[in-house]
């Protein structure tokens, strides 16, 4: 009986890990056939294209360095064009006394690139570099670092700017010759400290004539723009036919004097035919003197910008606490969240300057939160005619305050239009 009940328990045993074999089995099925139904099906263009982007991240061109030394031989040597020139952690404290004055003049197609999740892990500082590191002449002032060479970006790093005692026009900016570049800005911290603009999208004299810029600036945060004009960052087309379009995201830009700042304007010259387009998602720009001063054109005398078109469009962003009294601008701007014209000066005529915000807390800026004008001008001059700003605001946007007029000073023939619908 004994022996009669050990082989039952036998049996019975193999019936169950039978059993619990064929479960298993059905399970592993069952979950190999789901792992197939979820992968996606890719058509031979997608494989093809998915291989090839696998390959060029393989074989891009990467450059390791870990001090200044190795650096700037990495950053001048033209034979590293279309190279990632990525930084170990540590302070990069730039110095004269190498080539181009000390500064940062990348390649074509080169891109600088920190710690990816670390902006503080690399700092790029300027403070050290003298006057004469920021002008290529007695007349042409430029960044620390330039950009502007095919595609460029900066990512992952902290900047500091140079010393008050050198009077820098910028820390960053894209300015290195080429016909149309890209540029890329993520993932940095940039302390303006003495420079005047923090970063510069700039289209200069006959060189960029015609030339077109295009921006990307992204999860950046932008601070103490306070020596000088103050700017954050800065939009200027200073000759005939060039373009800027900039797309923002996701960026903090505080403590400056202006926040953002555009125009078509030339420098000492007329200028015709300039464009600017900036879109902007869930950028904040906040604690400023003047959150953003945006204009199509601008002029006085002989020195006008005509036939401007600027086109801003802003999505989901923050606009407040600006109006700083401590930081007020000193280009005729006044403390608010935006100052706005189609015109801006003496003489600037047939500018078109179009805004739209989308859902923007625009609040707590000062006296008004939005200053707008078909045109402005500072002085008893008329600032040109045949200027049209709309100004639309939707949804949250709506409940900014505005002080607004068609023309100041009054202009008789009345070619200047103002619009704002809410």
């Amino acid at each position: 009986m004994q022996k009669h009940f050990f082989t039952s328990k036998k049996i019975k045993m193999k019936k169950t890990s039978f059993y619990l074999l064929l479960l298993v089995s059905m399970g592993l099925l069952i979950t190999s056939c789901q792992k197939t139904i979820d992968k996606p099906f890719l058509s031979n263009e997608e494989r093809s294209s998915s291989s090839n982007a696998n390959a060029n991240s393989e074989n891009q061109k990467k450059v390791y360095v870990s001090n200044l030394d190795e650096l700037y031989t990495a950053v001048n040597n033209s034979d590293n064009a279309g190279t990632d020139v990525l930084l170990a952690p540590g302070t990069y404290v730039l110095s004269a006394a190498y080539p181009n004055g000390g500064r940062l003049e990348l390649q074509t197609d080169m891109s600088l690139r920190g710690q990816p999740g670390q902006i503080d892990a690399v700092l790029i500082d300027q403070s050290s570099l003298p006057s004469a590191s920021f002008r290529l002449s007695p007349t042409v002032s430029v960044a620390g670092i330039r950009m502007g060479r095919g595609t460029n970006s900066l990512e992952w790093l902290s900047v500091k700017g140079g010393s008050l005692a050198a009077n820098p026009l910028s820390a960053i900016e894209s300015d290195l010759l080429g016909t149309e570049t890209n540029v890329s800005i993520s993932h940095v911290y940039l302390d303006c400290n003495g420079s005047r603009i923090g970063i510069l999208f700039r289209n200069r004299l006959l060189e960029h004539e015609n030339r077109v810029i295009n921006a990307t600036l992204e999860f950046t945060e932008i601070a103490n723009g306070t020596n000088g004009t103050g700017f954050g960052v800065a939009l200027q087309n200073r000759i005939s036919g060039s373009q800027i379009n900039l797309n923002m995201k996701g960026n903090y830009i505080h403590d400056c004097k202006i926040g953002v700042l555009n125009f078509n304007a030339g420098l000492g010259n007329p200028i015709d035919n300039c464009s600017l387009d900036i879109t902007s998602h869930s950028d904040r720009i906040e604690d400023n003197g003047c959150g953003l001063d945006l204009s199509a054109g601008s002029g006085g005398g002989s020195v006008y910008s005509n036939n401007g078109s600027v086109t801003v469009k802003i999505f989901g962003g923050t606009i407040k606490n600006n109006g700083v009294p401590q930081l007020l601008p000193n280009n005729g701007a006044l403390l608010s969240g935006i100052y706005a014209a189609a015109a801006y000066g003496a003489t600037a005529s047939n500018n078109v300057l179009n805004i739209n915000l989308f859902g923007c807390d625009i609040s707590n800026n000062n006296a008004s939160d939005i200053y707008a004008y078909g045109a402005f001008s500072p002085t008893a001059v008329i600032a040109g005619v045949n200027n049209r700003f709309d100004l639309y605001l939707h949804g949250l946007s709506a409940n900014a305050t505005i002080e607004s007029a068609v023309s100041v000073p009054a202009e008789p023939a009345g070619t200047n239009v103002l619009n704002i619908y809410r």
